[in-house]
């Protein structure tokens, strides 16, 4: 089954356009307008300007992750946030801002089958798994999950966009 010449010329002269409506095709410059916080999405408001001098704005919209916080004495935490204390996992499940950590107001989130566990550099991932296992381990010092795929460790490289990094491709 093949794309019809009538249906590829009317998809491309449809893409084409609206590419060019956007700014896209004629490579107009843009610049970060404003960078704000709504809903648990971070909305990048950028700005160009048309052939025709007629500014206008674009929004990306990033949806935000869920945090994973080093506990910290002192700080505010809400129900459902996620924290490493003593190298463990815990999910708050009262909100508090406690000095001492509480353990009754935190529910411990662990593996009893050491599928899944917390190490403070990569250099902590075991290497004695088998090519039958399947584990994860958080890396503290980078922030980031790693997966082992049966042979060896692959990272879980996070998949949004900094605002710096969205910058850069504008600039």
């Amino acid at each position: 089954m093949g794309l019809s010449t009538t249906t590829y010329a009317l998809s491309k002269k449809y893409v084409d356009d609206t590419l060019v409506g956007m700014g896209a095709l004629k490579g107009a410059p843009c610049k970060v307008k404003s960078v704000e916080t709504v809903n648990d999405q971070v909305v990048v408001t950028l700005n160009w300007t048309d052939d025709n001098g007629v500014d206008h704005d674009t929004k990306v919209y990033i949806q935000q992750g869920t945090p994973i916080y080093n506990w910290t004495s002192g700080y505010a935490y809400k129900y459902g946030d996620l924290a490493i204390y003593a190298s463990c996992f815990y999910r708050c499940t009262t909100p508090n801002s406690d000095v001492i950590f509480d353990d009754t107001k935190w529910a411990e989130i662990g593996s009893a089958d050491g599928n899944y566990d917390i190490v403070a550099t990569k250099t902590n991932l075991p290497a004695r798994f088998t090519s039958a296992d399947r584990k994860m381990y958080f890396v503290i010092d980078e922030g980031i999950f790693y997966l082992w795929n049966g042979t060896e460790w692959v990272s879980q490289q996070p998949q949004s966009i900094s605002i710096e990094e969205i910058d850069a491709l504008f600039n």
